[in-house]
């Protein structure tokens, strides 16, 4: 009930501006699309952000370990709906830039999941905070995601959940907007290596992999799912959450698969492996 509410009153909200910031889209991606007879996966989250944001928070809900690993008790000062620090770059690494709105609503859609989880064990009422945080969302959405809009979405979320504190029984915890994210954050990097040496490798995060296939895209082809990188083997990369990687060798074979960063941080390095040749039947 709490998902389908939450759904319900941003689809409501966003209704009003999604005709003008999907024509405004289309206006650029359509001469883009003539031109190639191809429509990326980041075009069309740009065609249509509030029919994309739905997708990609649906998407999103479905690696709910990645809110829940970072789940932390609430201050006793009350609850910072900034605790957590989520930006594109901690979601994603070094495909941040690459990811462009598809990220920004990545980053979004953690950040409200976090909320709707934390919140309603902390005692807010499920269907109030979930049509509250569906407000704060359709702002997102009518704005295309700003700095700006974002800022005064949050002052208004705290405004409508103070409400909901000075009337539930029991009175929840207070909440407040902090920022909390200027220090340093934990380093992503991670180098790699393939056996043999001379694979040419490329990667995207499996979440990005994910909204491909979920838009009915190839996710394979980095030409419609658009957020491919190319592997830097003399240098780390960032890797934010779990890879899904291609390898190519001069033989042409190929290997593919997908890696968790963070059980290989102790060993700083990734070894992907040219598989063994087939035996003759």
């Amino acid at each position: 009930m709490k998902k389908r509410t939450s759904t319900v009153a941003l689809l409501a909200l966003s209704a009003g501006v999604a005709s003008a910031v999907q024509c405004s889209a289309q206006s650029s991606t359509s001469a883009q699309s003539a031109a190639t007879g191809v429509r990326s996966s980041a075009e069309i989250v740009r065609d249509n952000p509030p029919a994309q944001y739905l997708l990609i928070k649906t998407v999103v809900g479905k690696t709910l370990g990645t809110v829940d690993a970072r789940a932390e008790p609430i201050e006793p000062e009350g609850y910072n709906l900034l605790k957590y620090c989520w930006t594109e770059a901690s979601v994603l690494g070094d495909w941040a830039e690459r990811a462009g709105l598809t990220g920004q609503m990545a980053a979004r859609a953690l950040e409200t999941l976090s909320w709707q989880r934390d919140l309603a064990r902390a005692g807010y009422p499920a269907e109030s905070l979930a049509q509250a945080i569906g407000r704060y969302e359709a702002m997102l959405v009518s704005s295309e995601f700003t700095e700006a809009a974002r800022q005064r979405a949050l002052e208004a979320l705290v405004g409508e959940l103070d409400g909901i504190k000075r009337t539930t029984t029991g009175a929840p915890q207070a909440v407040r907007a902090t920022p909390r994210c200027e220090g340093q954050g934990k380093s992503l990097d991670l180098n790699y290596k393939t056996a043999p040496p001379d694979g040419r490798a490329r990667f995207i995060p499996y979440l990005l992999h994910q909204v491909c296939q979920a838009q009915q895209l190839d996710a394979d082809d980095p030409v419609r799912c658009s957020y491919w990188l190319n592997g830097k083997p003399d240098s780390p990369m960032a890797f934010a959450g779990e890879t899904v990687y291609r390898v190519r060798w001069p033989d042409g074979t190929m290997a593919g698969g997908r890696f968790d960063p963070d059980s290989l941080r102790s060993a700083g390095i990734v070894t992907l492996r040219q598989p063994p040749p087939k035996a003759n039947k």
